[in-house]
């Protein structure tokens, strides 16, 4: 298994809240100490907030990487080490490279690694029977040395110290006077042991003999090629294998197909079908930033179903999870929501827990398994208690929560009321802020009952706040109503100082909050009776109102 196909991402819902980054980070932790078949990896679906970056920079933990979205990619693949040709390399040495690797088609790379083409089976058959009647090198000589490489032969002179093959090609297969007569200066001549042919070829200005079947040649040819600069090389094949092969030494770069599809390393998979299926090599090259080599898939690589692994913590909706989770093969579900629409194929472990944070149930896990819990790993568990609780306060808290969140501060070493306070304090700051930000910092969309419900939450120790930014946060919910297509968008607003009663802001079909909680909505806000959570309180009662198919009028 390739190190990028053991990666579990650990990773909650968009938007983050403190909550979700630290229990994806908690969890993380846990699931290495005990269970060592994958790397799991904390991740982030969305922007961290001010307040779990005041968190993060507190216990001195970095960051959980973004993960955009959960669709494969070339880098989940299992790819081998690539089989390459160079472009300068012979025909021969790329035919015989294919049958000993068993391919039918090789990509080709330049002297720094870089991709330039691909040559397959078809091209080597074309260049084959193109190269029928092959008689003449004048407009496309052959290297020497590649030559003498495809032909294992040797140089016998090269007075000239020449490089290339350049000329007509002559098998000298007839009577002398035939031969004489039909040769011309610059010819390359494929000869046998006809020492006095020989010796008049190199007097008349052939370029060139081959002379074939590893024949030895005599002194004074040898001493007249030196004398003419004639080039005579010796061939250990016959007449018709050595232009075989001659043939079969041009460079690579003759017949390679430069328009190849490539591909990198986060190219989705979906994508990388595509290319594959339209690909007349029925294959994609990969290819890193500077267009060098990092392998080639084929369809074959394709057959086995390739999914990112996740588990996710402190969500289990489909509109609330990072992009492409149903491409994902999801691990495990931790969380404290009602149930919501995420389905799997195969059976996974699920622990949903109707208590106040995800921290809790992570935290309860580790006690359980007695596993160590650093420091900074407590403090994180301990701000996402305290965050989605309101610090304690809110009706979700359960006797767990207080305990859990008790024991984690210890753990921390830090006193839980003074740092509850520097949590809160750093929480709540809304004057540097938009209300675009405000609303997105804990935004969280349902579908109930056919109903596309978009629901924020914030806290403010100053409710004058709202009031001074009362109709920019309206106009917000509303430009969020459009856009997004909800029927309701609503923004809780929560004093922890003053924990007696919520604030509400509107927008769209408010008849559903009116008859749920049984107020009036006047100029798109309301004031209920009590702080309410938005999981146990807000939603349920929204729910049980549109499950009744109440309609508003």
């Amino acid at each position: 298994m390739s190190e990028q196909a053991k990666i579990v991402y650990v990773l909650g819902h968009k938007n983050p809240d403190t909550d979700s980054i630290c229990s994806a980070i908690g969890y993380a932790h846990f699931k290495n100490l005990t269970d060592k078949r994958f790397l799991f990896t904390p991740a982030r679906a969305g922007k961290i907030n001010k307040e779990t970056e005041f968190v993060l920079h507190k216990f001195g933990v970095a960051e959980p990487q973004e993960v955009e979205s959960l669709a494969a990619t070339v880098a989940d693949l299992e790819l081998k080490k690539p089989i390459a040709v160079h472009e300068r390399d012979s025909v021969q040495a790329l035919a015989l490279l294919m049958r000993e690797k068993g391919v039918r088609s090789v990509p080709v790379v330049d002297e720094g690694g870089r991709f330039v083409g691909i040559v397959g089976l078809k091209d080597i058959a074309g260049h084959y029977m193109d190269s029928v009647g092959f008689s003449d090198l004048t407009e496309a000589p052959l290297s020497l040395n590649i030559f003498l490489k495809t032909l294992d032969g040797r140089v016998i002179s090269n007075a000239k110290r020449l490089d290339l093959l350049k000329g007509r090609i002559f098998i000298a297969s007839m009577q002398k006077g035939t031969v004489l007569n039909r040769t011309r200066p610059g010819d390359i001549v494929i000869i046998g042991d006809q020492h006095d042919i020989q010796l008049d070829l190199i007097h008349s200005g052939c370029s060139a003999l081959i002379v074939i079947d590893g024949m030895p040649l005599s002194s004074d040819v040898v001493a007249a090629a030196e004398e003419h600069g004639t080039l005579v090389l010796s061939s250990p094949h016959p007449a018709f294998a050595t232009v075989q092969l001659m043939t079969m030494s041009e460079p690579v770069s003759a017949i390679m197909c430069t328009n190849h599809p490539t591909v990198g390393l986060y190219t989705p998979v979906s994508e990388l079908r595509k290319r594959i299926l339209e690909s007349e090599y029925r294959s994609a090259v990969v290819v890193d930033s500077d267009n060098r080599l990092m392998g080639m898939v084929t369809r074959t690589d394709l057959l086995r179903p390739v999914r990112k692994k996740a588990i996710l913590v402190d969500h289990n909706e489909i509109s609330q999870a990072v992009d492409n989770i149903e491409d994902a093969e999801i691990l495990e579900i931790i969380d404290h929501h009602r149930v919501g629409d995420i389905s799997t194929v195969a059976p996974i472990y699920v622990y949903n827990d109707p208590i106040g944070s995800t921290c809790t149930v992570v935290a309860g896990m580790m006690f359980l398994y007695q596993v160590n819990i650093p420091e900074e790993v407590a403090g994180l568990l301990l701000s996402g208690i305290l965050s989605d609780t309101l610090l304690l306060t809110l009706s979700t808290t359960t006797e767990r929560d207080r305990h859990t969140a008790q024991r984690l501060a210890e753990a921390a070493q830090i006193s839980l009321e003074e740092y509850g306070k520097e949590l809160l304090h750093a929480s709540i700051h809304i004057k540097d802020r938009t209300a675009a930000d405000l609303i997105a910092a804990d935004f969280k969309e349902f579908l109930i009952n056919g109903k596309k419900l978009g629901i924020s939450q914030m806290m403010v120790l100053e409710c004058r706040d709202i009031d001074l930014r009362e109709e920019e946060l309206l106009a917000e919910l509303e430009r969020i109503r459009v856009s997004g297509g909800y029927d309701l968008t609503a923004l809780l607003v929560t004093n922890p100082l003053s924990a007696s009663h919520e604030r509400v802001l509107l927008s769209g079909e408010t008849w559903i909050v009116e008859k749920a909680f049984n107020v009036k909505v006047e100029g798109g806000t309301c004031i209920l009776p009590k702080v309410l959570s938005r999981k146990k309180d807000f939603i349920p009662a929204i729910g049980q109102v549109l499950s009744m198919g109440e309609t508003g009028g």
